[in-house]
C-alpha cells in the first residue's frame, strides 16, 4: 500500500519552514517512531518521526527548499515489490548534496570564485540578517558554516554609532507572535506564594550524592519543582486544562512543558507523563531534553503536547517574574530564585531558604480560588520534600 508522507503542523506560528534532510534514503526500512526528515520552522530545527512502519520510496523536495504543512514531500509503502504509480521513483539524495554549496568571487574580481559551505538554515538566517557568508567562520567539522557561527557573527556585528541592527530572528519572530497573541486574547490573572526551601535544599543535597554514587544524572531545583507541580495538578486537575473556543479540555495525562533558554530565544520541550517520573528518571529526562533543545535536534513529538508550564529564572538570580501563559494552555508556573532571607519559623525568626512561585492563568478556564488551592499544593509538596520521593500507592491499596 502507497502512503504519503506530508509536512505536520509542528506547531509552527508560520506556514513556510526549510527542509534540511533526510535521515532515511529512498529503499531503506523505516519504523514507526524513527527519525524520517528534518524541518526547520519559525522555532526551532525539528526532527519529524515516521508515522507508521515501511520503506521510504520517493522523495520529493531536497535540502534547502522551502515546504509548507500538509504538502506531500514523499511516498513509503508497506513492502519493496509495490509499484508506484504516477512516475518513477526518484534517486537518493547524495551526502553531498546536503549542505548547497555557492560559488562567490573574490571582491577584487582576481581569481577563481571561492566555494562556500553552508548548511540550510545557516544559509537563510544569513540571509535574513542581511550577513555576507564570505565574511562568516566556520566552524563545521567539514568547513561548512553552521548556525551558530551565524549567531556569533551577529552578535559581533556593528555599523556607525555602536548600534547594532538585527533583523528578527524566525525564533524570536515566532516568540513575538505568540506573546503578543497570548496577552491580546488571553483574560489572565496572577497568583504568588512564597516557599521555604530549606528541607528541599537539604533533601536535594543527599539526592545529588546518591546519584554521583549510582553514576546517575543529579537532580535539580528544577526537577523538585517539576514534580512538584505535577504532583499538584494530579490534585488540582482543573489547572491540567485548555480554553478552546466554546468548550473547556481537562487533560488526563500530565505533561509539562519546561521553558529553556537559549541565546536566540528559548524552547518549551515537553517531559511527558510528568507525575509518573521518580525524581532520578525526571533529571535524566530534562537533562537530555536541554542537550537536545541546545543542540538544535529536537524531535517534533518532544516541541508538542503540553499541558501545563513551568519556567524557572531562578538560577539566574531572578526574584520573581511573570511568564506569558503559553496558549492554549490554561497556566504557566514561574519561579525565582531560592535565597537565604530572615523568617519567622515555627514562632521564633531563622535564616531560611526561600523561593516566590508566581502562576498566570487563563481566567475563562480557572477562577481564583483554584489558583489558591493550587499554590498551597505546591507550597506544601516542597515544604516537605519526602512526598516528592514517595512512589504513590497502586490503584484499591487504602
Amino acid at each position: 500500500m502507497i502512503h504519503n508522507i506530508i509536512i505536520p503542523a509542528l506547531g509552527a506560528t508560520g506556514g513556510d519552514m526549510v527542509f534540511e534532510e533526510w535521515r532515511v534514503q529512498p529503499g531503506q526500512f523505516v519504523k514507526s517512531g524513527s527519525a524520517l526528515f528534518v524541518v526547520t520552522t519559525d522555532k526551532a530545527t525539528v526532527e519529524v518521526e515516521a508515522f507508521r512502519d515501511g520503506y521510504l520510496r520517493e522523495t520529493q523536495v531536497s535540502p534547502g527548499e522551502i515546504v509548507s504543512v500538509q504538502m506531500v514531500i514523499g511516498r513509503m509503502t508497506d513492502t519493496l515489490e509495490e509499484t508506484l504509480s504516477g512516475g518513477s521513483v526518484r534517486e537518493a539524495v547524495k551526502v553531498e548534496d546536503r549542505i548547497p554549496q555557492t560559488e562567490e568571487r573574490p571582491k577584487t574580481g582576481i581569481g577563481p570564485p571561492r566555494r562556500i559551505l553552508a548548511s540550510p538554515l545557516a544559509r537563510r538566517m544569513a540571509a535574513e540578517l542581511g550577513l555576507d557568508l564570505a565574511s562568516i567562520k566556520a566552524s563545521g567539522s567539514e568547513g561548512q558554516i553552521l548556525k551558530r557561527d551565524i549567531v556569533r557573527s551577529a552578535e559581533n556585528t556593528h555599523v556607525e554609532g555602536g548600534v547594532r541592527r538585527i533583523p528578527l530572528s524566525p525564533m524570536r519572530r515566532a516568540i513575538a507572535q505568540r506573546t503578543q497573541q497570548s496577552n491580546t486574547e488571553v483574560p489572565y490573572f496572577h497568583g504568588a506564594a512564597v516557599i521555604d526551601m530549606s528541607e528541599a535544599k537539604v533533601m536535594l543535597k543527599q539526592a545529588v550524592a546518591w546519584a554521583e554514587k549510582n553514576e546517575w544524572v543529579a537532580p535539580t531545583i528544577t526537577d523538585f519543582t517539576l514534580r512538584a507541580a505535577a504532583l499538584a495538578l494530579r490534585q488540582i486537575p482543573a489547572l491540567n486544562a485548555s480554553f478552546r473556543g466554546e468548550e473547556i479540555l481537562y487533560f488526563e495525562d500530565i505533561h509539562i512543558g519546561l521553558v529553556i533558554g537559549l541565546p536566540e530565544g528559548m524552547l518549551i520541550p515537553v517531559v511527558r507523563h510528568t507525575d509518573r517520573l521518580n525524581l532520578f528518571t525526571l533529571a535524566a529526562t530534562t537533562h537530555r531534553l536541554r542537550t537536545s533543545a541546545e543542540d538544535g535536534q529536537l524531535s517534533s513529538s518532544e516541541l508538542s503536547g503540553a499541558t501545563f508550564t513551568v519556567s524557572n529564572l531562578g538560577m539566574f538570580g531572578l526574584d520573581s517574574f511573570t511568564a506569558v501563559i503559553n496558549s492554549p494552555e490554561a497556566g504557566i508556573l514561574s519561579l525565582g530564585a531560592a535565597k537565604e532571607q530572615a523568617a519567622v519559623w515555627q514562632g521564633n525568626l531563622a535564616i531560611r531558604w526561600q523561593m516566590k512561585a508566581t502562576i498566570t492563568v487563563d481566567h475563562r478556564v480557572v477562577d481564583g480560588i483554584t489558583v489558591a488551592k493550587y499554590l498551597n499544593e505546591f507550597k506544601q509538596l516542597l515544604e516537605n520534600p519526602l512526598c516528592l520521593a514517595l512512589e504513590i500507592p497502586q490503584e484499591g491499596i487504602k
